[in-house]
């Protein structure tokens, strides 16, 4: 009889891992867990994990948005990886028509498949997807898949906020796109 028990239990656990599993994953409350080697970049009240080593441009956009883009030091070989932040103040209204037509980009032109867009909890977020997609090999000097994992963000404020973290699947140049995108916080 307790061998019978021990399937059951066993199932019981199977089942609830994947169901832990569904959805967009990662918990974005409390400290974000940041990897080894990896620092913490913030502005406009957001903050999130990247390599270390990798060099910042930070900007502000024709509307006074800061936008920040994340790069590896050796850029020898393209595509290469890439974080991006985009904040949209007050674009709320546009959030659907936005997070659809980057949707269509990856899908029509860069001929990507979305390997999942799922709704996450974010404090602080009235809406919040999060989307992993792969491209496959197009143009650069070393054309490669690439593969990203972002997160489209309405939120409370009105502002959306749109992280990318981009990996080519070329050895030497992996970046953990889940803990980048996973690390992503609002504050004040």
């Amino acid at each position: 009889m307790r061998g019978r028990a021990v399937l059951p239990l066993a199932l019981c656990l199977l089942a609830a891992g994947t169901l832990a599993s569904c959805g967009g994953g990662g918990d974005f409350s409390g400290e974000p867990s940041v990897p080894e080697g990896y620092k913490t970049f913030s502005t406009a009240g957001i903050s999130f994990a990247h390599p270390g080593d990798w060099q910042v441009d930070e900007r502000t956009d024709a509307d006074g948005a800061p936008a920040v883009d994340i790069t590896p030091p050796d850029k020898a070989k393209t595509p290469y990886g890439l974080i991006r932040l985009s904040i949209s103040p007050g674009a709320g209204e546009r959030f659907q028509s936005l997070t659809d037509q980057r949707r269509i980009v990856i899908r029509e032109v860069n001929d990507g498949e979305i390997d999942s867009d799922d709704g996450v909890e974010i404090p602080g977020a009235k809406e919040a997807l999060r989307l992993s997609t792969t491209t496959p090999p197009g143009r650069g000097t070393d054309p490669v898949e690439v593969r990203s994992d972002s997160l489209d963000v309405l939120r409370d404020n009105g502002d959306v906020v749109v992280l990318i973290a981009a990996s080519p699947q070329r050895d030497g140049q992996e970046l953990d796109t889940a803990a980048v995108v996973e690390s992503l916080r609002f504050g004040g």
